[in-house]
Parts: C-alpha cells; sequence; structure tokens
C-alpha cells in the first residue's frame, strides 16, 4: 500500500491515489473532489515524497501488522490479503485471529450466557444437569488451552481440533473473518 503511494506521488497521478483509499472513502469522496484536493495540496504531497524519499533502510519493509490506539482502546491488526484487518481490541470483539483465541471467546459467551429463558423449559433436575455440563466443558476447555499442543492442525492448517473428552471435540476453520467453530461433539 505505501509503496503504492509512493508510486502515485512520484508520477503525481491521483487517480493511482484514489484507488487507493477504501470503499467507504470512495463513496464519501467523489473522483473529482479528491483531484481537486490533490492539486490544491501540492507541499503537502511534496513534503509526503521527500519523507518516503528519505525513509531509513530499517523502515522500508512493509508493515504487516501492528497496534494502534484509538480513543484509549488498543487495536491489534494485520494484513489479510491485500488489505489490513482488525484482529483484537474493539469492544466485544472476540479474538477470532487464533484457534485459541476463538475458543476463549466461545467459553466467556457459554459462561455470560442467560440459561434463565432455558430453565423455564426444563424440569429443575435437567436445567442443573445441563447448567453443570456447560461449566464443566467451559472448565475443561480453558484448562487444555493452558496446555501446549493441545490443539492440532490438520496438514494445510485450515482447520484445527481441540479434542476435550473422549469422542468430544471441538473443530475449527479458518475463514476470512478469522477462525470459526464448524463443529461441536
Amino acid at each position: 500500500m505505501r509503496d503504492a503511494y509512493a508510486r502515485a506521488l512520484a508520477a503525481d497521478d491521483p487517480a493511482a491515489a484514489y484507488a487507493l483509499l477504501s470503499p467507504e472513502l470512495r463513496a464519501a469522496t467523489s473522483k473529482e473532489a479528491f483531484t481537486a484536493r490533490w492539486k490544491t495540496q501540492a507541499a503537502e504531497r511534496a513534503a509526503a515524497k521527500a519523507a518516503l524519499d528519505t525513509l531509513p533502510p530499517a523502515l522500508k519493509a512493509p508493515v504487516r501488522g501492528g497496534e494502534t490506539l484509538h480513543e484509549g482502546a488498543v487495536l491489534s491488526w494485520a494484513q489479510v490479503g491485500d488489505g489490513y484487518q482488525v484482529v483484537s481490541g474493539l469492544p466485544d470483539l472476540p479474538d477470532l485471529s487464533t484457534p485459541a483465541g476463538a475458543i476463549r471467546a466461545f467459553v466467556l459467551a457459554v459462561r455470560r450466557a442467560d440459561l434463565d429463558a432455558l430453565s423455564a423449559l426444563l424440569a429443575d433436575d435437567l436445567s442443573s444437569r445441563l447448567r453443570d455440563d456447560w461449566n464443566r466443558r467451559a472448565d475443561l476447555l480453558e484448562q487444555l488451552l493452558k496446555q501446549p499442543g493441545a490443539i492440532e492442525y490438520t496438514p494445510g492448517m485450515e482447520r484445527a481440533i481441540l479434542r476435550y473428552e473422549p469422542g468430544r471435540a471441538l473443530t475449527l476453520e479458518q475463514t476470512p473473518q478469522g477462525w470459526r467453530i464448524v463443529a461441536l461433539q
């Protein structure tokens, strides 16, 4: 992205720079308005080009991820394909960047679940057993996540499996949005 912007600056090409904007910014700013602003900001563009031309060698490598501070929240982001994606730090956004993060988010959701509506439909004994079973499973999953190697990966790293009891496992799959649970046995 930075190299593409540097090329747009060097060629004085507002169309190439406009193409680098996010879809949201392109929707909010017409190409004509962007081009007009580009022409009025020659001094800023020259300064940006000079800064890029004198970039220290240690900073020339592309940045594939990092953290930024936004209104007190630390957002972790990473390059995903040709773009960048926030992978953690947004309020109530589960960390799906790893299978362990996705499983922790699942356990947290289970622990936060309001089972009162379900309990109203079940006999007291069954409701109690269900609650105890989910709490036991959540405890077991949390314990297993502390053990190195507990999560198994398929050869292509597209799936992950956490076996937590004989015949029971969580299976996760890597998606563009992060790791998702695709099977719960």
